[in-house]
């Protein structure tokens, strides 16, 4: 029984070798001719270098590399009702509010928070100056040569400065918007921190 077992294993070995293949056709195969370009068309670059741009110095790619992060969008909301809404407002926070101006007046005043404070109020212009004083920063300026030494402190950026919350009438509602005081866009970590306020206080 054996025997028969091991006849039929040798059999169906031997009758497998033929599928296997030991030529090599392809180093008989001929070579194709060149490829003939139309008139008027450019011949393609069959060469394997690329034309990669040298550098003068290493300089070069250090110097106006803005590596801070990108600054998040506005965050806007809106009230159920509708009385309410923030919105981005080309690249500003505007906070719209069916409100009388002396009840939007009276909640800018009211706008106090952790680092912020208020330096002037002009109810003839409807303009309130508030004043950022970015702690973090003043952290970092307390730390220690060695904590310094292996934080990547030269890339954070103060963002201490003054501020204005302005408001005006649009038909039936008051606007305020939110802007740095030389009239340029804000933060909008900065601008979600005093808008957010600025909307609990009037709802």
């Amino acid at each position: 029984m054996k025997k028969i077992l091991l006849l039929a294993v040798i059999t169906i070995l031997l009758s497998s070798c033929k599928y296997i293949k030991t030529q090599e056709p392809y180093l008989n195969a001929e070579v194709a001719p060149e490829l003939k370009i139309p008139e008027g068309v450019d011949k393609p670059n069959s060469t394997s270098t690329l034309a990669v741009p040298h550098a003068k110095n290493g300089e070069v790619f250090a110097k106006g590399v803005d590596i801070a992060p990108p600054d998040m969008p506005i965050r806007t909301r809106q009230s159920e009702k509708g009385i309410l809404r923030v919105e981005n407002v080309k690249g500003f926070p505007v906070l719209t509010a069916l409100k009388n101006q002396d009840e939007v007046w009276e909640a800018m005043k009211a706008v106090k928070l952790e680092n912020w404070t208020i330096k002037e109020t002009d109810d003839d212009s409807c303009k309130v100056i508030l004043s950022y004083d970015d702690q973090d920063a003043r952290e970092r300026e307390k730390a220690g040569f060695f904590k310094k030494l292996f934080t990547r402190d030269k890339y954070y950026t103060d963002y201490s400065g003054d501020f204005m919350l302005t408001c005006a009438k649009n038909g039936k509602v008051m606007q305020v918007k939110f802007a740095k005081v030389d009239g340029t866009a804000a933060k909008s970590f900065l601008a979600d921190n005093i808008m957010t306020k600025l909307y609990s206080l009037l709802e």
